[in-house]
């Protein structure tokens, strides 16, 4: 109903136009005829193996005559040409011709174009109340064949021209098409198009990212996260559009979403981390990361954050308590072993700190002293650790190496470090 009164509205708005020149009901049929007869004309020259760009210019034009624009058959016409220079064209790709790849592609969107206009005329009952298949069925299944060049050409442009909006104008036109009456025939007995139409999904969704068009990145995305290889890239490209979009909420549902459906894809439990931290949402942080230990008790880094928040609260003891069980779950966590051993430092200066007032030649001073070795004693190894992890990262374990040296009284470390240090300009 909705085309026929499209189709209804047009004819009158053309009526109007010609009426508007003056033009009486005489001169409108001969003008009407002449239009015609020149489609017939494109027509004649395709079945008489005449002159194809001929042809092409003259539906060119007939295509904006507003005599036979509304005309079914000046589409249908319009289709046989834009059809026979496709197929020219795809032809040539499989010889050693030279072919021209832009043409190609752009004769194949305007011949599926035409069909579908063609098509939608044609479903107007006539003054008879009948409808025609006449340009489906001339066209259905070669567009069904051709579908997947719409891919191929949105391919060629995303990787050869970097025009990231033809490349998805194509592959966009791949799904739009799949949906319209005359492919439905095909596809409903294609059980491989279900499949492509996963796979291909990632395509049209990664232009739209490159274009930095977030509202289109959200039209594929859901199903090319089904893909199994693209699924996890998808799912944070996904969680990306909404935070560009600066939807807070949707960002952190998405990255939610990503934990549990790709649970081996750090990116979205790093990132939750991150936002928390940034914000200093610590109580929030506390509860996801308590949350994620019950889902995953073997998951090293959970209790590395708890030992963090630990640490910010200044309970050094119990943020040594979860970096420790951090290593135990991954020995070569190399953040867990700096953390743990920066805890023993701080316990160690608190310590000085809160007995400051003994005096120092006393032997309970000493015993202040003992202690405070003690707790260097056990940061020494964590950093040796950390040097056979990183040994090229200085910055992480040289400065407290030296400082713990010195404290140990082991003056040959303290001189090779210094040594480290100097090179490095850090001392």
């Amino acid at each position: 109903m909705k085309k026929i009164l499209f189709m209804f509205v047009a004819a009158i708005s053309m009526v109007a136009t010609v009426n508007a020149q003056g033009l009486s009901e005489k001169e409108i049929k001969k003008a009407t005829k002449a239009a015609q007869k020149e489609v017939r004309s494109a027509k004649d020259q395709l079945a008489d193996n005449g002159n194809l760009n001929t042809a092409r210019n003259i539906i060119d034009k007939s295509m904006k005559n507003e005599y036979v624009k509304d005309w079914a058959e000046t589409w249908s016409v319009a289709a046989d040409v834009y059809f026979k220079l496709y197929t020219n064209e795809n032809i040539k790709s499989y010889s050693s011709s030279k072919y021209d790849t832009v043409a190609m592609y752009n004769y194949l969107t305007q011949w599926y174009d035409y069909v579908l206009i063609c098509d939608s005329l044609q479903q107007i009952p006539n003054a008879k109340g009948k409808t025609s298949t006449a340009c489906r069925d001339s066209h259905g299944y070669e567009m069904y064949r051709s579908h997947s060049n719409l891919i191929n050409g949105g391919i060629f442009y995303f990787n050869n021209r970097k025009d990231y909006a033809k490349a998805y104008e194509l592959f966009d036109k791949y799904y739009k098409i799949s949906e319209t009456d005359i492919m439905e025939q095909y596809l409903a007995n294609d059980t491989n198009f279900a499949k492509y139409a996963v796979e291909f999904a990632y395509f049209p969704t990664l232009a739209a990212n490159n274009m930095q068009d977030y509202k289109k990145v959200l039209k594929y995305v859901d199903k090319a996260i089904e893909d199994p290889e693209y699924g996890p890239s998808c799912q944070r490209i996904k969680a990306e559009a909404y935070e560009n979009m600066k939807d807070t909420v949707n960002w952190i549902s998405n990255l939610m979403t990503g934990i549990v459906k790709f649970p081996k894809d750090e990116y979205f439990y790093t990132k939750i981390i991150m936002y928390y931290n940034d914000t200093e949402k610590w109580e929030e942080l506390e509860s996801f990361v308590t949350d994620m230990i019950a889902q995953d008790p073997e998951k090293a880094y959970n209790y590395f954050v708890v030992g963090v928040l630990k640490q910010q609260q200044k309970n050094y003891e119990e943020a040594a308590a979860q970096y420790e069980i951090a290593i135990q779950k991954d020995p070569e966590l190399s953040d867990a072993y700096i953390n743990l051993g920066l805890c023993y430092m701080f316990i160690a200066s608190e310590y000085v700190d809160a007995n400051s007032n003994i005096n120092y030649r006393s032997a309970a001073y000493k015993k202040v002293l003992e202690t405070e070795k003690q707790y260097y004693e056990k940061a020494l190894p964590m950093f040796e650790k950390v040097r056979e992890l990183l040994p090229n990262d200085v910055s992480k374990w040289g400065q407290q190496l030296y400082s713990i040296y010195y404290k140990l009284n082991m003056s040959k470390e303290v001189s090779k470090m210094e040594t480290i240090l100097k090179a490095e300009g850090m001392l």
